[in-house]
């Protein structure tokens, strides 16, 4: 849920600013992209297997990643992979 910043332009009619709801909560794995080994992605493709991510999340993935931001602990991780 998205929460909203109402402001005035002057004309009268408030303008209505959405901003996203950045509070944590049970479930926000999947409101994330992660980072899973390529070969297991496409394994998954095929047989409909889980795949397994660097934050330890286990899903099927079924949704495009690139529509959802990546998540901090995947991110986190990687980054300490490429050092």
């Amino acid at each position: 849920m998205a929460a909203q910043t109402v402001a005035s332009s002057g004309s009268g009619a408030p303008d209505v600013i959405e901003r996203p709801d950045t509070r944590e909560t049970e479930g926000d794995h999947d409101r994330f992209s992660h980072y899973v080994d390529k070969t297991a992605l496409t394994r998954s493709a095929v047989s409909g297997e889980a795949v397994v991510a660097l934050c330890g999340k286990k899903w099927v993935p079924t949704r495009d990643g690139e529509r959802f931001p990546v998540c901090p602990a995947c991110k986190e991780i990687y980054a300490g992979l490429r050092s």
